[in-house]
């Protein structure tokens, strides 16, 4: 009998919480400042299909297997569906909202390949520049082919900013991103790209690397929104994050968005990072206040956590921390979920959100469409890559666009459809990203539209 009552609470329980989650995704009140909320009906979606999106975070959420998430969708800067659980710190009560400041990793490449057709818009650069002209230490480049040290070859010609933008310049990553071969091994043992170095020190060390191709011939996912973000600085004379801040954040009103944050934010706003558990880092496991028994450990601000290189200097975010010198255009910068849903709004509305144009419909065309002509991975499938962004194809007509995405390294990812303009963001904080349910997600919000 004792058994049989508590199955019950547990079920009551749980059967609350699914339904907060759900009340939560149909909301019809303001969620985060001027990003508002419309039922899905509203946006033309069917409530009762959209209210098993979440399902799958949440079974990761109460199996211990990652410390929160979020799932909001938009259509014309409004979102109707958001879905949230867990608290920015496992053993807080502060529960993750829109504000919460995530790492974001990769989805910081299309802001700066943004950035980058702002500059040729203003004439200040050109796709065709070569990234000697900014960077002459990449005059004379070796090439490995394959990442394999055993049979050098000249670089037959520049790379290009094109080639930086369509990960097409040889440029690659170590061994625990992509990168194969002994070239990853180096870039692994070398720490590129280090936030805790200059930039002026980054790309000196990186251009002593061989690169794994001749650039424009192959494409390979690399650290080349890295250098962007150095072409950037010296075109403006700003760092990357001001410049950013000045063309983007600031007219979109992307509050949380940036490379650095205030210690407030950090210490109350900002999602960890949590990770599997190694030897000098055990499971979290049951903490006061939670029945879940968390099976991630902490990762960023724990000493004795087993991490890759990348995360050194991990958190020195904080304006004035003197170890935080470079603005990692590959991975470098915090924000939430609001912000992102901003930001896709304005690239699926042709450049413009709420009355600011950051970029010109041209150039959004441009980044959403493939501009190199190279095989890609195998794991790619039949999907294809723009000047920025991942452009997944239709299963059933690979001539046509299904959506575009790309995600980060600690289980974060966004899609923008081009059916009906919506944008969707998944944010968690786990290393690494295992996690990733943005393409089944995506496919869900696609059954939930109502045919019209």
């Amino acid at each position: 009998m004792l058994k049989i009552i508590s199955d019950l609470n547990r079920l009551f329980s749980l059967s609350i919480k699914i339904s907060l989650v759900f009340i939560i995704s149909i909301g019809t009140h303001s969620l985060a400042d001027d990003l508002m909320s419309v039922t899905p009906e509203e946006a033309g979606y069917d409530s009762a299909k959209l209210s098993s999106v979440s399902d799958g975070f949440e079974a990761l959420y109460e199996d211990g297997l990652i410390p929160n998430y979020i799932i909001a969708v938009a259509k014309e800067g409004k979102v109707f569906y958001s879905a949230s659980n867990g608290n920015a710190r496992v053993e807080t009560d502060n529960p993750v909202d829109l504000n919460t400041l995530y790492p974001l990793a990769s989805m910081t490449k299309p802001f700066v390949s943004t950035a980058i057709m702002r500059l040729i818009e203003d004439g200040q650069l050109k796709l065709d520049s070569q990234l000697s002209e900014f960077l002459p230490q990449f005059s004379d480049m070796f090439v490995a082919p394959g990442g394999s040290l055993e049979q050098l070859e000249e670089s037959n010609r520049p790379i290009t900013i094109l080639d930086l933008m369509t990960h097409t310049s040889g440029l690659t990553y170590g061994e625990y991103v992509t990168g194969v071969g002994d070239v990853a091994k180096l870039y692994d043992e070398f720490n590129i790209i280090d936030r805790c170095i200059s930039r002026e020190e980054n790309m000196d060390i990186l251009s002593q690397i061989p690169l794994v191709a001749q650039p424009g011939t192959e494409w390979n996912y690399s650290v080349g929104t890295d250098v962007l973000g150095a072409v950037i600085e010296i075109v403006t004379g700003m760092t990357m994050g001001d410049y950013l801040d000045e063309i983007l954040f600031t007219p979109l009103n992307m509050t949380g968005a940036g490379f650095t944050m205030s210690e407030e934010n950090l210490t109350s706003n900002w999602a960890m990072i949590y990770g599997l558990p190694g030897a000098n880092n055990p499971a979290i496991g049951q903490v006061e206040g939670s029945e879940i028994y968390w099976k991630i450990a902490e990762v960023d601000g724990n000493e004795n956590a087993e991490r890759p290189s990348f995360m050194q200097c991990p958190r020195g975010l904080v304006h004035g921390d003197e170890r935080y010198q470079f603005d990692s255009g590959g991975g470098g910068i915090n924000g939430s979920g609001q912000d992102y849903l901003k930001f896709m709004s304005m690239i699926m509305n042709g450049g413009e959100f709420q009355g600011q144009r950051i970029i010109s419909e041209e150039s959004v065309a441009f980044m959403l469409s493939e501009q190199v002509d190279v095989a890609y991975p195998a794991q790619f499938g039949n999907n294809i890559f723009g000047a920025g962004f991942g452009i997944n194809l239709q299963l059933d007509n690979p001539s046509e666009v299904d959506f575009y995405r790309w995600g980060g390294a600690y289980n974060t990812g966004f899609w923008m459809d081009p059916a009906d303009n919506s944008v969707g963001v998944i944010l968690s904080s786990h290393w690494p990203g295992r996690y990733n349910r943005g393409n089944a997600i995506e496919q869900m919000l696609d059954d939930a539209r109502i045919e019209k």
